[in-house]
């Protein structure tokens, strides 16, 4: 559970804890968020980037909702099933 859910008068007392939580405090979302690792060798990180980065979505873009995002094109190539 993120701790933006939880109420602050149930959060914890210790202030390194509490330091911890408002190292990764970014409003409006608080603690909330996503995030993706890649780990091996010779990853090309700055194409990694590139191509995430090509598939986010601008503001407004975002405020359409979903109706809007069903229309745009997937940047992912299709599933595969492990055979």
């Amino acid at each position: 559970m993120f701790w933006s859910a939880v109420p602050r008068s149930r959060w914890p007392d210790d202030p390194e804890y509490l330091e911890s939580i408002q190292s990764s405090w970014v409003e409006p979302f608080g603690d909330m968020r996503q995030e993706l690792v890649f780990i091996g060798q010779g990853l090309d990180e700055q194409r990694v980037r590139a191509a995430l980065d090509s598939c986010l979505l601008s503001d407004d873009e975002m405020l359409a909702g979903r109706e809007f995002w069903e229309t745009l094109p997937d940047p992912f190539p299709a599933w595969e099933n492990a055979q």
